[in-house]
């Protein structure tokens, strides 16, 4: 037969435990859904490419000689459409490292408070 004592520390023990698999569990729902929006993302502009490629026109550019000739007849649309999207896969990825970074910590301090719970 276990003392007062003894059945409070198991049953801190087991709730400790039931938070962590909720904790976990939500996280990993994050994980995959924010892991789905980017390829979503990804795989989006792979397809949208092509056809934004098709719709810029090449001008001629025989008048001018600079830098900036890029940008003459329409070739900016594609540029600033490329800029987005690498900004946007940039923002999924910082995301994600995020996330994961903070879910080895809670992991870290779950075990911690794990032992120090069994260790009552």
């Amino acid at each position: 037969m276990r003392s007062h004592e003894e059945r409070v520390v198991e049953t801190k023990r087991r709730i400790a435990a039931m938070e962590r698999k909720k904790r976990l569990r939500r996280n990993t729902v994050t994980m995959a859904s924010a892991v789905a929006a980017c390829l979503v993302l990804l795989i989006g502009a792979s397809l949208a490419m092509p056809g934004i490629a098709e719709s810029i026109q090449t001008g001629d550019y025989s008048g001018f000689e600079t830098a900036a000739s890029i940008f003459h007849g329409g070739a900016a649309l594609g540029y600033i459409v490329i800029g987005l999207l690498a900004f946007l896969l940039g923002v999924c990825v910082t995301v994600l490292c995020f996330r994961l970074r903070q879910m080895s910590r809670e992991d870290g301090q779950d075990k911690e408070s794990e032992d120090a719970h069994g260790a009552d």
